[in-house]
């Protein structure tokens, strides 16, 4: 008897996915107010960081999570 295929199995991660929009969100702001400003551009960096530490098997703390929750209350919609 053979045995069974086995694949991989790729959990995507919702925190992920937030990010990446609050990422995009505040690209969005940046055009609304015809550039970055130093906070939007200190937030963005905070964001791909994190991103980055996701992608490479990282994860986020309570504490990380709060800051992007203040993130979205600051740009708009959800929250991590």
């Amino acid at each position: 008897m053979r045995p069974t295929k086995r694949t991989e199995v790729h959990r995507i991660k919702p925190e992920l996915n937030k990010l990446k929009k609050l990422k995009y969100r505040i690209n969005d702001a940046a055009k609304e107010e015809n550039g970055f400003s130093k906070d939007m551009g200190s937030d963005k960096s905070w964001v791909i960081e994190e991103i980055d530490n996701l992608k490479n098997g990282g994860w986020l703390t309570a504490s990380k999570m709060k800051v992007a929750n203040e993130m979205w209350s600051k740009y708009g919609q959800p929250t991590v």
